[in-house]
């Protein structure tokens, strides 16, 4: 038989081990690559496309700006833009990049955009660049801009590394103390800490790959995060300047600000020169995110030309961005209008973006373009400003200023303060303004691109050192009261606050914010009430002796300028001559027509009211104007206003003098009612108390309600002084003081009588100040508490141009869009009348003729222009006596008001001067103004006249600024192409 042998079992050899398990492997690996390839094509597929898909938004441009010929006034302009794109491969190449476009940029004499609020100065000092004076707004600013670079993270951890859950209140306050209190040289540190700035430092061998080599990366990088960020900075400045430090940390500091809205190219440099361009595109593929592109600007063809009208253009603040991205805004970077027609307008004025996606390679750059939106341009607004009339305003309105402050006028000394001014011209049938200039002005051309400001000009515009102009002003015009009375400093903030209105701000609009005291401006007004109520005749006279004191129960001898006198007086001498007198004397009938009362206190302000004058404090909603762009509205001195004044400050006077222990004569022991820190809270409601029942006493005067009696109000108050006697430490040391002094006791209830009775007294004068009939005196030759803008009083010149007719003013005529289809048209709008006899307006006019032709340094300026005017000129006071200007070293205002023709008024203007002493002197831009406006006439009645007159030749022929209707085209996209 067979026998079959056993099989001896195979062992299996390593080799075929190894195939077994690299065919796993391989299997896996193929299984995952279908998974990936065909099973998940469509997901990857579509993530890939997302990360290489970007969408670039393309600006749109704004609006034009008109002027009523088709002048314009602000168009736009294409640039060339340089932009840096994050990618894996720029991120890497960052600073290397930077390095190739900074050396770029300056071998052109370009400048890259530089919004960093943190700077450095000449001598290397660390500031913060703000541009406000206002310390809340500052450290408001400071705290943002803190907490928008994580600053604040380090300083909780500090102060409340253990706490959990949401901060209080209190916690974050402290936080946000602290942050305060970090110098702009530790911020800097800080800042070279957040953005990475040791990357500049890295061994570049720790780049190659390796598990090693990470691990050694990871350690050196671990070894500056430890570091302090001064620290870091000390060992960077071994190798690098703070300068370029900086220049590093603007544009990281723009990609982390811009990183949290997504994709968004951030902007290196504005404006750039197309040599520069081209040079930049020749070498972009060394320069990984890197991209030109070019973009529209704002231009203003004129430069300063209209500025106060127009505006400028700003980046969107940080407290603001929400509420701009909300409408479609791009805060990092977007300009809005920020003042004018551009800020008043910005809906229309702006366009609407267009855009492309684009598929972008490793380094930024596109590669295929997939979709591309058209952008529009905004609405074009049209202004009633005559370019001409507006330049003759402004121009004479700067040589004015000038020669007074360095040659003087009229052989009198300089006025080294006059350096302030505006002048507005208005049609007097439409209420249309033709001209609207404020000085000092601003090219709006220095804020079309933001970061190009010199550090020179951001002073001046946004930050002066009113410390340093302080001294220089105080020598030029010996001013007395030292630069703490000139600007006062805030002891907390150190900021000196510019409340006496010394310093000439470009971007304070002085025509239509300035509130100023008209001065004899306005005797027209009280002319036109006197003749209307009848208290004046047209032919009556009263005898001007220079000194108002036939009067003795008025309690004041008020004059004439200079205290001469003017003999036999009528309304059109006392328009001439300018008689206080007269005025005072009609103001005094009016009073007593109205019995004295609060009708009679109120009367000559129902007429200024009717002017566009201030308005009726009783009113829901104050009337301005009706300008389009910011205006204050002025306050007419009325009973209401007045007696608000008062209160408002007399609690001020009444600490003062109960603090020093004497009031009209009666002396006290000192008692201090002031509110002060260590005051307990039962004091300090006690002195609340008693200041509480002063006012309310003060608030009953005038109100037809029934009072108690000032002895009923005597006994009220004495136990509230009692109180703060018994409660007050400092009170019982003076009274111990006082004892020791005089070696007597205080009999208490003694001193309480005589203050309750100081308190008494305290009131009862207010209300004889409020109530007497010295204030509407003054208040009718356009002095005490009236004040108006140089606006107002423009409009109330055209009203009573127009015979008492007053229209809303305006400076826009309509609204169209880019083909010309009118959006919107403005119409006239009449919103008051003053009912004015012809006689007595005929009677006002001619008084007003005679202003510019009975001598005078009017007269000399208007000598030869041969169409009759009305005009009005005023010397504004605002202090009492000489020794208080001299204090501030300031002077009077200068206004001069009119309008022309005579017969037929077609154009009213109004200039103020600060400071120029002497009404006369804003006489001059007048006459430029109606040159300007109408100049073919005045060639039509004399050929030769333009050879006759050297303001004519200067303001008009020789105007710089040309009509650009037919000749400015804004430059088209496709005429600039890419080299």
């Amino acid at each position: 038989m067979i026998v079959q042998k056993p099989r001896k079992k195979k062992k299996l050899s390593r080799y075929t081990v190894l195939n077994i398990i690299m065919l796993t492997i391989f299997g896996i690996i193929v299984i995952k690559l279908l998974y990936l390839q065909v099973y998940k094509y469509d997901d990857y597929k579509e993530r890939a496309d997302v990360s290489s898909t970007r969408f670039v938004a393309e600006k749109a441009p704004r609006g034009k700006i008109y002027d009523n010929k088709g002048n314009l006034l602000a168009t736009n302009t294409q640039t060339y833009t340089l932009t840096y794109t994050k990618t894996d491969e720029s991120q890497e190449r960052f600073y290397e990049t930077m390095d190739k476009v900074f050396k770029i940029l300056s071998e052109n004499s370009e400048k890259f955009q530089d919004d960093l609020l943190l700077k450095i100065d000449g001598n290397g000092k660390f500031y913060y660049d703000f541009k406000t004076t206002s310390a809340d707004s500052r450290k408001a600013v400071e705290k943002l801009f803190k907490r928008d670079r994580g600053l604040h993270e380090g300083v909780q951890k500090k102060l409340f590394k253990d706490e959990k859950g949401d901060l209080t209140d209190t916690q974050i306050d402290k936080i946000n103390e602290e942050l305060l209190k970090m110098t702009p040289e530790d911020t800097f540190y800080e800042l070279v800490k957040t953005y990475d700035m040791y990357e500049l430092i890295l061994d570049p061998k720790l780049k190659e790959e390796g598990k090693e080599k990470e691990k050694e990366k990871e350690a050196e990088i671990k070894k500056y995060t430890n570091m302090s960020g001064k620290e870091v900075t000390d060992l960077l400045l071994e190798k690098y300047s703070v300068n370029d430090l900086r220049n590093y940390m603007v544009i990281k500091d723009t990609i982390k600000m811009q990183s949290f809205k997504g994709y968004r190219a951030v902007t290196i440099a504005n404006n750039i020169k197309r040599d520069t361009a081209f040079i930049v595109e020749q070498k972009l593929n060394n320069l990984p995110g890197i991209d030109v592109s070019l973009t529209p600007i704002r231009y203003y063809p004129y430069k300063n030309l209209g500025s106060s009208v127009l505006g400028y253009m700003s980046s969107i603040g940080s407290w603001e961005e929400s509420t701009y991205e909300l409408q479609g805004y791009d805060a990092s970077s977007d300009l809005i209008g920020t003042a004018g027609i551009e800020s008043a307008f910005e809906e229309q004025l702006k366009g609407t973006k267009g855009g492309a996606t684009i598929k972008v390679n490793s380094k930024g750059k596109e590669t295929e373009k997939l979709f591309e939106l058209e952008s529009y341009q905004g609405n074009n607004v049209h202004l009633t400003i005559d370019k001409d009339v507006q330049y003759a305003a402004q121009q004479s309105l700067a040589d004015q200023i000038n020669a007074l402050t360095t040659t003087g006028v009229n052989g009198e000394q300089p006025w080294k303060s006059a350096t302030r001014g505006a002048v507005v011209a208005i049609e007097v049938k439409t209420g249309r303004i033709l001209a609207l200039a404020s000085y000092p002005d601003y090219d709006p051309n220095l804020f079309a691109i933001p970061g190009q400001l010199t550090p020179e000009q951001s002073e001046k515009y946004f930050n002066p050192d009113l410390e340093k102009f302080g001294k220089e002003f105080i020598s030029k015009t010996g001013a007395t009261g030292g630069l703490d009375k000139l600007f006062y400093k805030d002891e907390e903030s150190g900021i000196r606050d510019d409340s006496n209105d010394v310093y000439p701000r470009s971007f304070y609009n002085y025509a239509t914010l300035g509130l100023i005291p008209p001065g004899s401006a306005f005797k027209p007004v009280t002319a036109v009430a006197g003749l209307q109520e009848g208290v004046f005749g047209i032919g009556e006279t009263v005898y001007d002796s220079g000194t108002f004191d036939i009067h003795p129960e008025i309690g004041y001898k008020p004059k004439n300028y200079g205290g001469i006198g003017n003999q036999d007086t009528d309304i059109k001498r006392a328009l001439e001559k300018s008689s206080n007198f007269y005025f005072f004397e009609t103001e005094y009938r009016l009073y007593n027509k109205y019995n004295g009362g609060i009708e009679a206190q109120n009367k000559l302000a129902e007429y200024a009211w009717k002017f566009g004058l201030g308005s009726d404090p009783n009113r829901k909603q104050k009337l301005g104007t009706g300008i389009e762009i910011p205006e204050r509205i002025g306050t007419m001195y009325s009973f209401e206003e007045y007696k608000a004044a008062k209160i408002s400050t007399s609690m001020y006077a009444f600490v003062n003098a109960f603090k020093k222990g004497e009031y009209t004569g009666r002396t006290f022991i000192p008692f201090d009612i002031e509110k002060l820190d260590d005051d307990s809270d039962e004091l300090k409601a006690a002195k609340q108390a008693l200041k509480d029942k002063i006012l309310a006493r003060l608030e009953l005067v005038g109100v037809d309600v029934e009072k108690a009696t000032d002895d009923e109000f005597n006994k009220s108050v004495e136990p509230d002084i009692l109180k703060i006697m018994k409660l007050s430490t400092k009170y019982k040391e003076t009274i111990d003081s006082y004892e020791k002094e005089k070696g007597i006791k205080v009999d208490l209830e003694n001193e309480v009588a005589k203050l309750a009775n100081a308190v008494t007294l305290f009131t009862i004068d207010q209300k004889t100040e409020m109530t007497n009939i010295a204030e509407p005196i003054n208040a009718a030759i356009g002095q005490g508490i009236s004040n108006f803008t140089p606006l107002e009083l423009a409009n109330y010149m055209a009203t009573l141009a127009n015979n008492g007719v007053r229209n809303r003013v305006r400076l826009v005529d309509k609204i169209t869009t880019q083909d010309g289809e009118v959006v919107k048209e403005f119409e006239t709008e009449q919103v008051d009348k003053v009912d004015i006899d012809p006689q007595n307006y005929a009677a006002i006019k001619e008084g007003m003729r005679r202003v510019t032709n009975s001598g005078g340094y009017a007269q000399t300026v208007f000598d030869g222009f041969p169409i009759k005017t009305a005009s009005k000129t005023g010397t504004a006071d605002f202090r009492s006596d000489d020794e208080k200007y001299k204090e501030i070293g300031r002077q009077p205002y200068a206004t001069f008001g009119g309008f022309a023709p005579l017969d037929d008024p077609k154009i009213a203007v109004f200039s103020v001067i600060y400071d120029a002493s002497r009404g006369s002197f804003a006489s001059m831009p007048a006459r430029a103004v109606y040159e300007a406006y109408f100049k073919d006439e005045l060639i039509k009645m004399d050929p030769n006249y333009p050879s006759k007159s050297s303001m004519f030749k200067k303001y008009v022929t020789d105007s710089p600024y040309k009509d650009n209707k037919d000749t400015l085209e804004p430059v088209k996209t496709e005429e600039i192409k890419k080299p």
